[in-house]
């Protein structure tokens, strides 16, 4: 049983990264006007998000003191209570933005990144409590990610 709840926090976390950088795309839209250089000094929370990294550090001290039966069951919480989070956002703050594919193509190839790592590593090491470490950690680095990919775009140009 345990391990289904392993592989459907897993298979969420997927979902969930999908529709993060979707929101992070989103955002990225919404504030073009403030996605420069100093963006990581004036503001930032568009950079690091305080919910992610919250989550990540209640599942690390979690992990150094809890029942291995019971970690499954804190990633798969930790995921929905994500997912919810990410929904709401995008349906209350980014309800008319759209994301066209074919232009945030390079922001989803990072994400399908992500993913390969996180299962490439899963399947490696055989350990899914790491593996629920692995891609909460990821999750710090979305924003990050599209982050420089627009500060390179901008230089570009």
């Amino acid at each position: 049983m345990i391990e289904i709840i392993e592989y459907c926090g897993l298979i969420l976390w997927v979902i969930y990264l999908f529709l993060f950088v979707n929101r992070e795309i989103a955002r990225k839209n919404k504030y073009i006007k403030e996605y420069d250089k100093s963006l990581i000094i004036k503001k930032p929370l568009h950079i690091i998000r305080i919910d992610s990294l919250f989550f990540f550090l209640v599942y690390l001290i979690y992990n150094n003191f809890a029942d291995n039966r019971v970690l499954p069951y804190l990633y798969l919480i930790i995921v929905l209570t994500n997912i919810v989070y990410v929904v709401y956002d995008l349906a209350d703050n980014y309800k008319g933005q759209k994301v066209v594919l074919k232009n945030e193509l390079i922001y989803y190839s990072g994400a399908i990144i992500l993913v390969v790592v996180a299962f490439v590593y899963m399947m490696f090491s055989k350990d899914l409590f790491n593996t629920c470490t692995l891609t909460l950690g990821l999750n710090i680095i979305v924003p990050i990610y599209i982050w420089l990919i627009k500060i390179l775009i901008k230089n570009k140009n």
